[in-house]
């Protein structure tokens, strides 16, 4: 059997660089010695009782032998070979002579060794379809019979195995790039999947777990792979299990995202709220491929919101005015007793407003002039002010303050009040002004009363009127602290300022002065002295006066009184040292009745003790009591 001549001259349907792009395509050019070629190569040549049999890629340059029976080189150059016009071919070349053949008779193969004088050749195609060589056999004596038909079909059978071999390859080869790059990819997810900071899982179509990162298992502290499987519903928190499952198996039935809000247990034993979400891995025909889900620990922003909704009540439900103003002085949001207060019917509104549209016209200048310096200067202030109502054009009593508000890096955003309204307060500290008001009238009154009664005793009783005397003067000691230490309106203040010891003292002392020229000199260290202490010192003092006045320093022209105060640590030091007076030889032998009162007073009243030293130049009296005392 012979294969028509094709004429050389007419153009095949390739191209040369299409053709040879596919051969290199193949990456079988000088690739290793592979027993499948070598065993079709011999079968090729058993069958058409052939001594050569190749299997030959024509190159550019060359033709490159996959498998070679009886031909001593693995390739020749392309001025060589008979394969280079096979290729041109539909199925097989033959070739009985090559030596009258126009294609091969100057051929180096059939002039000189190993003088090669049949042919025959069946084209190898690549699985697009394009020649790449053939799987020949020759000889080297003419075959002018050519091929038998079966020789011829299984040689084209051989041939087209070849190319089956070569596809096979090319598959082959896909595969394994396509499971290195698979490889790679699971590598990449691994490692991504470590340096996340949430738990990752992976599950197959049917909702089967078969993955978890390493965060997972810190998290729960459970054995590497316990939770496979349906496992991982055994963390979770007995009530929240069937609501996770239900969910779980909606999004398996539906495809729908999974997002779910459960408790998971840590590895310390607490349950600690998580988010859980998964998505879908969809193929091109859109059908789910696995399943990839992650576990974020939310329960410190759980336990945030948590407070934050608390705070937010408080602020809500608070009968003061809250509100927050951007650093424009723009209101952001006023609670309901702030829209109450100033008669704002909503927040709405309220954003429409400005710090200044609050207050009455003073009070805008205070905030213009002092507020929102001294905020600017120290970080707050507060105050008392007026607010106005909206509605009204009423004037509303308040303590005032305001703050900065930060944000997360230290930054000021604006500014925040928590003022009280002060109507009610003011309305309670007028009632009860009057009420000591008219209180201390009255204890005036019963001073006066029992002041009169004395002196009607005195008069009637002319032994007992040095006694009445004392007794009035003391009396009248008492009325001065009582006066002192009362709460005051601005109109009935006392003259000295504040109500301390040293202003209660000036105030007792400043009877015994003489000429404008004062006899005791007052100084030190001072303290506020509350009513019960008042009565006392008032006492103890008047009884020293009187004492200096009659025996003592300022019993002489020259005679002086020194009072000083003293705070060492939380001891209250009173001093008082007498200088110009009567010499004094000895101690009293007796006490009298004002130094048992004064003792008596410092003890039971004030916690404290009371020491007299008679020195030559004058009486020192000494008075010492905690600091804290002086309060009461």
């Amino acid at each position: 059997m012979t294969a028509e001549v094709r004429d050389d001259d007419r153009p095949p349907a390739w191209t040369e660089a299409e053709r040879l792009a596919d051969l290199r395509a193949q990456k079988i050019l000088d690739s290793g010695q592979e027993a499948a070629y070598d065993d079709l190569t011999r079968i090729a040549a058993l069958v058409c009782e052939a001594p050569v049999a190749l299997v030959s890629f024509v190159d550019e340059a060359r033709q490159w032998f996959k498998a070679a029976i009886g031909f001593g080189c693995s390739e020749t150059s392309i001025e060589r070979s008979i394969c280079a016009h096979a290729i041109r071919e539909e199925h097989l070349l033959v070739l009985p002579d090559l030596t009258v053949d126009r294609r091969t008779r100057d051929n180096p193969l059939v002039r000189g060794e190993p003088y090669m004088r049949f042919y025959a050749g069946a084209v190898i195609r690549s699985p697009d379809g394009l020649p790449l060589g053939s799987l020949c056999v020759l000889d080297r004596v003419p075959r002018p019979q050519g091929l038998t038909p079966a020789q011829a079909e299984t040689l084209c059978a051989l041939a087209r195995q070849i190319s089956a071999l070569l596809a096979h390859r090319r598959t082959l080869e896909a595969v394994s790039a396509r499971e290195a790059e698979l490889a790679a990819s699971e590598r990449r997810f691994r490692v991504m999947a470590a340096a996340m900071p949430q738990m990752v899982w992976t599950t197959l179509p049917d909702g089967f777990h078969d993955y978890y990162n390493d965060r997972w298992y810190e998290f729960t502290g459970v054995p590497y792979g316990s939770t496979d499987g349906e496992g991982w519903n055994g963390v979770f928190h007995p009530d929240d299990q069937e609501r996770a499952w239900a969910r779980w198996r909606h999004s398996l039935a539906t495809g729908e995202p999974y997002e779910i809000e459960y408790r998971l247990r840590h590895h310390t034993g607490a349950y600690r709220w998580t988010l859980g979400r998964a998505m879908p891995i969809r193929d091109a025909d859109g059908r789910i491929e696995r399943w990839f889900g992650t576990c974020t620990d939310i329960e410190d922003l759980k336990r945030a919101e948590t407070e934050a909704r608390k705070l937010a009540a408080v602020v809500e439900t608070s009968k003061d005015f809250i509100g927050v103003t951007d650093l424009a002085g723009r209101v952001v949001h006023l609670n309901e007793a702030a829209l109450r207060l100033v008669g704002l019917p909503d927040l709405a509104a309220a954003r429409e407003t400005r710090i200044p549209d609050y207050f009455m016209p003073a009070s805008q200048r205070i905030i213009d002039e002092v507020v929102l310096p001294a905020v600017k200067a120290s970080g707050w202030w507060e105050g008392e002010l007026a607010f106005r109502h909206f509605g009204t054009g009423e004037g509303i009593a308040v303590l005032y303050n305001i703050f900065p508000v930060r944000d997360a890096n230290g930054a000021e955003i604006g500014y925040a009040t928590v003022t009280r309204d002060l109507r009610e307060r003011k309305r309670a500290e007028e009632a009860r002004d009057l009420l000591i008001r008219e209180l201390s009238h009255r204890i005036k009154n019963i001073f006066a009363v029992v002041s009169g009664i004395a002196a009607l005793t005195g008069r009637s009783d002319p032994q007992a009127k040095p006694f009445v005397e004392a007794f009035r003067e003391r009396l009248g000691a008492l009325a001065q602290a009582h006066e002192y230490v009362r709460p005051h309106s601005p109109e009935s203040a006392p003259t000295v300022a504040g109500q301390t010891l040293l202003g209660l003292m000036r105030l007792i002392m400043a009877a015994y002065a003489q000429e404008g020229r004062e006899r005791v000199a007052i100084g030190g260290d001072d303290a506020p002295v509350g009513e019960r202490s008042a009565t006392a010192l008032a006492l103890i003092m008047h009884e020293q006066a009187t004492n200096a006045v009659k025996y003592g320093g300022l019993s002489t022209e020259a005679g002086t009184v020194s009072l000083t105060g003293r705070i060492e640590g939380e001891t209250y030091h009173l001093t008082w040292a007498e200088a110009g007076g009567p010499a004094i030889t000895d101690t009293p032998s007796r006490r009298g009745f004002g130094t048992v009162l004064a003792e008596r007073s410092v003890a039971g009243q004030l916690d404290g003790s009371l020491e007299h030293e008679w020195a030559p130049d004058g009486l020192v009296m000494r008075l010492r009591f905690p600091v804290a005392n002086l309060r009461y």
